[in-house]
């Protein structure tokens, strides 16, 4: 499969993305017997993984020294040569799993059957689909980043550079769970040099220059007392930036803390789940098992997105449904309908139907994971009903939304 002209090799998401086509997701999916909705998000999340590992891998020394020699390997090119009959099973796949297995060894290490196995929680699919997945992509990104690589003319440190400046992209993309399991590292390879010879993918560490000062020539002018009081005033100022740094640090630090915190539920029937406190499925349960509430009640979801003016939800939003899937099991008496909104952006007959399309496929998710259909009813209002101005993107953003609303308990 020949990668259209239009497509750019800027954005390493989105490139990676291009080749995983409809044909490419059936073929997939008939190979590993999962359906093409969950295959397709268990390719995209793992694709994200793939970049985050790989960016990982590129903030030390040793790790731009491997990913100048991994998109170099013969098989990679190949990978890229037609990816729909290279994810449609027989020898060729076999070949490129065989490939793909080492590559995720040398890139995610002991940590690799933690990566498949949350993106297997992610999509829906099975750990050992996820893992064949995997197996098969990793060629497919590294294909894509030495494309990247030729595209733009750069070497190990400065494609490990590329990596790290759309990290960002790739955390939030990558399925929930995998940033844990890669960890922190540096932010950027320190003391890299391109070595001038033939092989542009060699490199050297460089310690910094020392830094010579020269001895300050006595003076007999007294400017002395001048200068203490100058020093004085910029220490003062020092100080209080400082400290005004350190509140703001501690500030982020007490929201990151909040909004990875976790709570634990437990449901009628035995299943425990853990979602993130106060987030929709986490007031959803509490609601179900106040008796006292009435319905109807209704819940704006805050971890439920979809890719731009589509009605395909991204890979991370796919635990979400993934855990109201389980309230709704230990809940059987319960009926809800998924109201799907966006902003004014656009045709408003197309904002209805997209909104509407983005409800039914919550319903058809639910509905997968054996939940009735006639316990879910969806709606699409478009842009009629705002919460907020649409003149400001922080108000266009909470208008796109998506609704569930508790009609029976």
């Amino acid at each position: 499969m020949a990668l259209p002209q239009t497509i750019r090799f800027d954005n390493l998401l989105s490139a990676a993305k291009a080749y995983l086509t409809p044909d490419v997701v059936r073929n997939a999916s008939t190979m590993t017997g999962e359906s093409e909705t969950a295959t397709r998000q268990a390719m995209q999340g793992g694709v994200a993984s793939m970049f985050a590992g790989l960016t990982n891998m590129a903030s030390s020394s040793e790790g731009v020294s491997t990913l100048g020699n991994l998109i170099r390997e013969p098989f990679v090119g190949k990978a890229l040569n037609n990816v729909s009959s290279s994810f449609s099973g027989g020898s060729e796949t076999s070949s490129l799993m065989n490939s793909g297995q080492s590559l995720l060894g040398k890139i995610f290490g002991d940590r690799t059957s933690g990566v498949t196995d949350a993106i297997a929680r992610s999509s829906g699919v099975s750990s050992s689909s996820s893992g064949k997945l995997m197996a098969m992509i990793a060629p497919l990104a590294i294909g894509v980043l030495g494309k990247h690589a030729a595209a733009r003319g750069l070497s190990g440190p400065g494609l490990a550079n590329s990596l790290i400046e759309q990290r960002d992209e790739f955390a939030a993309a990558a399925p929930e769970g995998v940033s844990r399991l890669l960890g922190e590292r540096a932010p950027a390879p320190v003391g890299i040099h391109v070595a001038a010879d033939s092989d542009p993918y060699k490199y050297e560490t460089r310690a910094p220059a020392p830094v010579v000062r020269t001895p300050e020539r006595p003076s007999g002018i007294r400017w002395w007392p001048l200068l203490v009081i100058a020093l004085a005033i910029l220490g003062l100022l020092w100080l209080f930036r400082n400290m005004g740094g350190r509140a703001r640090e501690a500030g982020r630090q007490a929201v990151t803390a909040t909004q990875g915190v976790l709570s634990n539920i437990h449901l009628p029937g035995g299943t425990n789940i853990s979602v993130p406190a106060g987030s929709v499925n986490d007031s959803l349960a509490k609601f179900l098992a106040d008796g006292s509430q009435t319905v109807p009640h209704t819940f704006v979801f805050d971890h439920l997105n979809y890719e731009t003016a589509s009605a395909q939800l991204t890979p991370e939003s796919q635990g979400t449904v993934n855990s109201l899937a389980q309230i709704l099991k230990a809940y059987p008496n319960v009926h809800v309908q998924v109201s799907g909104h966006t902003d004014n952006t656009g045709a408003p007959d197309a904002n209805q139907r997209l909104s509407l399309d983005r409800a039914n496929t919550v319903k058809q998710m639910l509905v997968s994971s054996g939940i009735g259909p006639e316990r879910i009813a969806t709606n699409g209002y478009g842009q009629d009903r705002p919460i907020a101005p649409n003149d400001t993107e922080e108000g266009r953003a909470r208008n796109r939304r998506t609704e569930l609303t508790v009609t029976q308990k």
